[in-house]
């Protein structure tokens, strides 16, 4: 049985009506008098990495706790840039390029950090919001989750490789927060390079230790691989002006000369 069967298996055993969406193919779930729209790709990459059937029950109970997500609780300081690919078909509406491959996304983080919901024009509307405002806001909350955290780092050869220990379920994104070089670059020098193969992986290290790139590609693809949400495969550099895609890290091996 596949996943979509299985998860309109659990639906009807809980009693709730479904539809399909016919523009866009996602489920239209009616719970508590709403109704919410699902994707199940995320599921699907969950199920395909561990096949852990239990998801599907634990996944539609974060369906019916979104419904306590409603934009009547919605404050400021829940707003976040998330980094999501760039490839979804369906785009949010309040998205930025970073990269060929990934976009940053402004979000909701549900107070218990269990759920993440692509903002909507509603949410703005009912915060008195602009998106410019709102974008600030987001940048501002990762700095608050960056003060928040601490820097660990390794000595691999010479070079200290940086992570970051928080509680933010997509800890990539902190390669945003504006406070990034006060709080990293203290520890690891600056510029920064960093590879966020994983919503939430991430390595940082210097940007003069060029060569070290090499040592990390292994790491990268493995876990872009085996991801339950993977980003890029992309290395970034991080200045105090942007940051930038400057490389990738191939997933399918080079084809053999002849």
């Amino acid at each position: 049985m596949n996943s979509r069967s299985r998860f309109e298996d659990e639906l009807r055993r809980r009693g709730l009506r479904f539809s399909i969406d016919e523009d866009t193919g996602r489920y239209v779930v009616e719970v508590g008098g709403g109704q919410v729209l699902v994707s199940l790709d995320n599921l699907d990459r969950d199920l395909a990495r561990d096949g852990d059937a239990g998801r599907i029950s634990r996944f539609v109970d974060a369906i019916i706790a979104s419904v306590g997500t409603s934009d009547e609780g919605l404050s400021g300081d829940q707003l976040y840039w998330c980094l999501e690919p760039s490839n979804y078909e369906e785009r949010a509406d309040y998205r930025v390029a970073l990269s060929d491959r990934v976009d940053r996304v402004l979000v909701r983080l549900a107070r218990d950090q269990r759920f993440i919901t692509w903002v909507t024009p509603k949410m703005l509307d009912s915060l008195g919001l602009s998106e410019a405002d709102a974008g600030l806001i987001a940048f501002t909350n990762l700095g608050r989750e960056l003060m928040k955290s601490s820097i660990e780092s390794q000595d691999i050869d010479g070079v200290r490789l940086g992570y970051i220990a928080t509680s933010l379920p997509f800890k990539a994104s902190l390669i945003l927060a504006p406070n990034l070089r006060e709080i990293a670059g203290a520890v690891l020098g600056w510029p920064l390079m960093a590879v966020i193969p994983d919503r939430d992986f991430l390595y940082l290290w210097a940007a003069r230790n060029t060569g070290f790139v090499n040592r990390v590609g292994g790491v990268v693809v493995r876990e872009y691989s085996k991801a339950a949400y993977p980003l890029s495969t992309e290395v970034y550099e991080i200045t105090d002006e942007t940051v930038r895609a400057i490389g990738e890290f191939p997933t399918e091996p080079s084809p053999q000369a002849g």
